[in-house]
């Protein structure tokens, strides 16, 4: 009796362990989140890297990164899955997996951008920046088109005030 119990117990521990390994070779790779972890990280580094700079021109190439994300990020609604077309109809556009909004980060990127190059002299820059800003916004109350519109205000309230001067 003992003997059969050990016995199933080797089966049962054998087919287990069968059974563990057979999974871990049919799931799938984490390669793929790799790859799109890494485009997250590079798209938070350059994120933060505009953000933290004082240089015009890092804070320049880190938002032009933002920005060509955020054109390939719009380019992904053409999702084509081949289905019949009987069934095509049943399948939902799969979601973004980025946890960002790119958008946000490419705004606040863009007022910082557009503050150095204020504070630097670099005015057509900043009005460019600020008034990019006002128009991805546009209809809308948010945070960085109040603030583009204030730096804007300010920033044609300093060209008025240094015209008078001459």
């Amino acid at each position: 009796m003992r003997s059969e119990w050990i016995r199933s117990g080797v089966i049962v521990g054998l087919l287990s362990s069968a059974f563990l390994f057979s999974a871990c070779s049919t799931t799938p790779s984490s390669q793929v989140n790799d790859a799109s972890d890494s485009g997250f990280t590079s798209l938070w580094n350059a994120y933060g890297d505009c953000k933290s700079t004082s240089d015009l021109a890092k804070a320049t190439t880190s938002l032009d990164q933002l920005r060509s994300a955020g054109r390939l990020g719009q380019g992904k609604d053409e999702f084509i899955l081949p289905l019949p077309n009987k069934l095509a109809h049943l399948v939902s556009t799969p979601t973004s997996r980025v946890a960002v909004d790119i958008e946000a980060m490419t705004s606040a990127c863009a007022l910082h951008t557009g503050e150095l190059a204020f504070t630097q002299g670099y005015l057509d820059v900043a009005r460019e920046l600020f008034v990019s800003i006002i128009r991805l916004h546009e209809g809308q109350n948010s945070y960085y088109a109040v603030r583009a519109k204030t730096l804007l205000a300010k920033l044609e309230q300093g060209l008025t005030v240094s015209f008078n001067a001459r």
